[in-house]
């Protein structure tokens, strides 16, 4: 008990010298450095008009009271990089003005297309009635026969010697793998 005792008296102790401190600090005189103004180097007609004017006030008055235009208080006017068009019916003096006023036609947007085939043939088996092929697309091995789906976004239409016929079932456009010795995804 006594060291808790103890320990208490040394922050009470702390605590008022800090306070004194505190107090002795903020009572001190300020020492004010006189302030000098430097003035600009003048003429010698010149430094005693300036002296004489230096004490006066400036003539606020004189100047007038500011106006403020409509278009300067609005804040949420809106601003944009683009040159303001002229109005429609009314031509440009600019000799390209009247360029600028003629109707562009807008293209349609393309048509949509299916993305590139990513299927790489593999193979094929045939037990004499139906034929099957092997496909792989990525890291996915696939086998498929006519009508079948491969994840529902292909399906095989027709299976021939050197090609395979698909469709894009999102679009339903067709696209067609081939099949031959040039194909690089085939495996012999």
């Amino acid at each position: 008990m006594a060291s808790e005792s103890t320990r208490k008296l040394i922050l009470w102790g702390a605590l008022a010298l800090t306070l004194l401190a505190v107090i002795w600090v903020e009572d001190e005189p300020e020492i004010e450095a006189p302030i000098e103004t430097v003035r600009p180097a003048k003429s010698a007609a010149g430094n005693a008009v300036g002296a004489a004017k230096s004490h006066e006030s400036l003539p606020v008055e004189q100047l007038g009271k500011r106006t403020f235009s409509a278009e300067a208080d609005d804040i949420f006017a809106v601003t944009s990089w683009e040159p303001k068009r002229p109005p429609a019916g009314s031509a440009s003096s600019s000799p390209f003005g009247a360029q600028q006023l003629i109707a562009r036609p807008v293209a349609p947007p393309p048509a949509p297309t299916a993305p590139p085939l990513q299927l790489k043939y593999l193979g094929r088996v045939s037990d004499g009635q139906k034929t099957r092929v092997f496909l792989t697309q990525l890291d996915k091995n696939h086998v498929a026969a006519v009508g079948e789906r491969i994840d529902g976004k292909y399906r095989v239409d027709r299976i021939r010697e050197d090609t395979i016929e698909l469709t894009y079932l999102p679009l339903g456009i067709k696209q067609t793998l081939l099949i031959n010795d040039k194909n690089p995804g085939r495996i012999r």
